[in-house]
């Protein structure tokens, strides 16, 4: 009885970590045209966006999303210095589409976006950490 208990444990434990892996396989990277339009219509909802910015926001951003992944090297980190000057860049080029309402909401948006990064937080969604306990 103890054997086939332990048997069954050990196959529903195998099928999960199968399962598991079979998900985490088929999790696809966007593109940057997906990632520049998924951030211009969020752009867009927040600070009501006409259509002729938003045509000029996404191109901005998809011109950012660009040089930031022409200068990615896989297995390195990117340098700061150069990662905060393409996005006031970018910032700066959003900044002068927008009329003096939506620049207000734009820079409370991105203060909200930064706090809630800081506090460990993505998308509105607190991140899971492993606690380890301390002995």
């Amino acid at each position: 009885m103890r054997k086939l208990i332990l048997s069954a444990i050990l196959f529903i434990g195998m099928g999960t970590m199968a399962f598991a892996q079979q998900n985490d396989q088929k999790r696809e990277r966007k593109t940057p045209e997906e990632k520049a339009q998924r951030l211009t219509d969020v752009l867009g909802k927040k600070l009501s966006l006409t259509a002729d910015q938003k045509t000029k926001i996404y191109a901005i951003n998809l011109e950012g999303i660009k040089e930031q992944k022409g200068r990615h090297v896989k297995g390195q980190k990117p340098d700061r210095s150069l990662l905060k000057a393409e996005f006031s860049k970018r910032d700066g080029q959003i900044n002068a589409v927008l009329n003096d309402n939506q620049r207000k909401v734009y820079q409370d948006w991105k203060t909200e976006k930064m706090n809630s990064m800081k506090d460990g937080k993505k998308d509105g969604r607190k991140l899971e950490r492993k606690k380890v306990d301390k002995v």
